[in-house]
């Protein structure tokens, strides 16, 4: 009886780390955006927009490079651009150097935390000046095909609200 027992200790703590590992969803890799699918807010980028996010994790820090192509603003070409952020998961907040918030335009240092809820990456900045505040929710689709991304800004002149879908590439 007490191998029994000792089994059914083992199949149980075996069970009771599964929804642990299931927490941190893997969201690395290369996502392209997905023009049609997504909710841009207040911006209407051109039909040839190209944006893609390369996202990679190491032991402590999660690295989000964003790599835009065919930017315009107001039917202004802007410059083709890559930035990257690197964000620590410990729900503690941190100085990072964030994009700037146009392309062309050298990044910025605010103030970021990053932590999982669930198999969501939740990440909140907020910047000094008029830079504003805001956060992002990083999340898979079911099927783990697309990263969906919603985005809240909030900043002196506006407030926005996006939801970014993109496509997992191979």
């Amino acid at each position: 009886m007490s191998m029994y027992k000792a089994w059914t200790l083992i199949a149980l703590a075996g069970m009771s780390a599964l929804p642990a590992m299931a927490q941190k969803a893997t969201l690395e890799g290369t996502w392209k955006l997905n023009l049609t699918k997504s909710f841009m807010g207040p911006d209407h980028p051109s039909s040839d927009y190209q944006l893609t996010k390369k996202i990679a994790r190491t032991d402590e820090k999660i690295s989000i490079t964003d790599i835009a192509m065919h930017v315009s603003m107001m039917n202004i070409p802007l410059p083709d651009s890559t930035t990257t952020m690197e964000v620590a998961a410990d729900g503690q907040e941190h100085d990072v150097q964030v994009p700037g918030g146009f392309p062309g335009v050298p990044p910025t240092t605010a103030k970021v935390a990053a932590n999982w809820q669930g198999c969501t990456l939740e990440i909140a900045q907020r910047g000094s000046g008029f830079a504003g505040s805001g956060k992002q929710r990083l999340f898979l689709s079911e099927d783990g095909s697309q990263l969906i991304i919603l985005v809240e800004q909030h900043s002196t002149y506006f407030d926005s609200e996006q939801r970014l879908v993109f496509d997992k590439q191979t």
